[in-house]
C-alpha cells in the first residue's frame, strides 16, 4: 500500500510518496532546511544519533533490525559505512552481523586526510565535495581477502550516485576479487527505478545486487520562492589533516574503522574504565560523539544506559543546518585543525549532564562542546 504525505519546511515543500513501511514515517524521519544552495531540503533521521538525541536502545534496535534484514552469501562480510552521517550505523551493523556471521571487517569513508589514501569518492550534492578511504591494516586485509559479501551502508539513498561510484571501486579491487552480492543498506531510500537501474549499469554484470532499507518511497520537493540559502563562511568543507601530525600514540578513531576493524562475536569495552567512574551518580546524561568519532562513544552510551542510566546520544556535525522546522537549537564547536572554521551540534536535550568525546587527541574540543551545552541549556532556562 503506498502512502502519500507531505511536509512543508523553510526551504519548501516535500511531497512523498511510500511504498514501503510508509507507517514508520514519523518513527524514522523528521525534516530540515540546509543552509546549502546545492540542496535546500533534509531528510533528519530520529534513530541515527546525529541531529537529534536518541536512546541508544533504539540506535542499537535499529542496527540489528538493518542486520537481520542482510543474508550473506559467505560466512563474513566487509561492511563500509559512509561518513560522516553513516559511519556509526555501518559499525553497528556490522557489530551485530559479526554476531551472526563468523566476523565481519569494518570499515569507512573518511574526510580526515591520510597518507597515501586508497580510494577516492567525490559526492555532487555535497557541501564538503570529496572524501577518500585510507588503505586497510594487514590484518584486515588477510580478513577480507575470502569475503564474498560487500555491504555498503548509508542513512538514506537519494541517487544512489555515490554508493554506485564506491562500489564500483571497490568491487575492481584486486582485494575484493571474490566478492559476488552487493549488499545496499539504508534507513531510508528514495531510489526511483530509474536511479536503481542506472546504479545497477554501472556495477558488474555478475554481481547479485541486494537492498535492504527500513522505509523505500520516491519524493518531490517544491522550493519556496524567495529561500536562498548561502554556505556559511565558518562552514568547514575542507580536508581535516589533523592526523597526519607528529605523534608517538595511535588516537582512538584509528582502532574504530578508519583502517579497518574486525569484528566478532566478542563484547567489546565500551570505553575507558575512568570514564565510567565518573557517571556513579544518577545524572541524565548524552553522550556525544563528534565528526567520524562515534562508535566508542555509543558503545558507552548504550552501556551506562543498560545500566540503568537516563542516557540520550547524539554526534556534531560538519552540516550547517537552519534553525527552524524539526531543528530548535544549535551548538558549536571549532572544527578541529582548522582556524575559523566550526562543526555544529543541534536539538541537544536540555537538563542532560554532557560527556563529549572526538577521539582524535584534542580533549580542548571536547570541553568546548560540553560548556558549550551546557551554557546553551542556561540560556533556555532563562528565556
Amino acid at each position: 500500500m503506498t502512502i502519500m504525505a507531505q511536509r512543508t519546511i523553510k526551504a519548501g515543500t516535500l511531497t512523498l510518496s511510500l511504498h514501503q513501511n510508509g507507517d514508520r514515517l514519523d518513527e524514522l524521519l523528521a525534516f530540515g532546511s540546509r543552509l546549502n544552495p546545492r540542496r535546500g531540503y533534509l531528510f533528519i533521521s530520529r534513530v541515527l544519533g546525529k541531529h537529534m538525541p536518541v536512546r541508544p536502545s533504539k540506535m542499537d534496535a535499529i542496527h540489528e533490525e538493518l542486520a537481520s534484514g542482510i543474508t550473506l552469501l559467505g560466512a563474513s562480510a566487509y561492511v563500509v559505512g559512509m561518513a560522516e552521517t553513516a559511519v556509526g550505523l555501518g559499525a553497528g551493523v556490522a557489530r551485530h552481523l559479526s554476531g551472526r556471521y563468523e566476523y565481519s571487517v569494518f570499515h569507512h569513508t573518511t574526510r580526515f586526510q591520510v597518507s597515501d589514501p586508497w580510494l577516492h569518492i567525490r559526492e555532487d550534492h555535497s557541501h564538503a565535495d570529496t572524501m577518500h578511504m585510507a588503505h586497510l591494516t594487514t590484518s584486515a586485509q588477510d580478513a577480507i581477502k575470502d569475503i564474498q559479501d560487500l555491504v555498503l551502508v548509508d542513512d538514506e539513498i537519494s541517487t544512489g550516485k555515490t554508493l554506485a561510484q564506491l562500489a564500483s571501486k571497490l568491487i575492481s579491487q584486486s582485494a575484493l576479487y571474490r566478492v559476488k552480492r552487493l549488499h545496499i543498506v539504508s534507513l531510508v531510500s528514495w531510489l526511483t527505478e530509474a536511479a536503481r537501474e542506472e546504479l545497477l549499469q554501472q556495477l558488474p554484470k555478475n554481481i547479485d545486487v541486494r537492498f535492504v532499507q527500513l522505509m523505500a518511497g520516491h519524493f518531490h520537493f517544491a522550493p519556496r520562492a524567495g529561500y536562498q540559502p548561502q554556505l556559511p563562511v565558518s562552514v568547514d568543507t575542507d580536508f581535516c589533516n589533523i592526523l597526519l601530525r607528529p605523534r608517538d600514540t595511535t588516537l582512538p578513531i584509528e582502532s574504530e574503522g578508519l583502517y579497518g576493524k574486525i569484528m566478532t562475536s566478542s563484547k567489546e569495552p565500551p570505553l575507558q574504565g575512568d570514564v565510567l567512574s565518573t557517571h556513579e551518580h544518577q545524572e541524565a546524561t548524552v553522550v556525544f560523539g563528534m565528526g567520524e568519532y562515534l562508535d566508542a562513544p555509543f558503545r558507552l552510551a548504550l552501556y551506562l544506559e543498560r545500566q540503568g542510566h537516563d542516557v540520550m546520544f547524539q554526534s556534531s556535525t560538519r552540516s550547517p543546518i537552519a534553525i527552524s522546522d524539526a531543528v530548535k537549537s544549535r551548538i558549536e564547536h571549532e572544527a578541529p585543525g582548522s582556524t575559523g572554521k566550526r562543526h555544529f551540534l543541534y536539538n541537544a536535550p536540555e537538563n542532560y549532564l554532557a560527556l563529549a568525546f572526538n577521539g582524535i587527541g584534542c580533549p580542548a574540543l571536547a570541553s568546548q562542546l560540553e560548556e558549550n551545552h551546557l551554557r546553551n541549556c542556561a540560556l533556555e532556562v532563562t528565556e
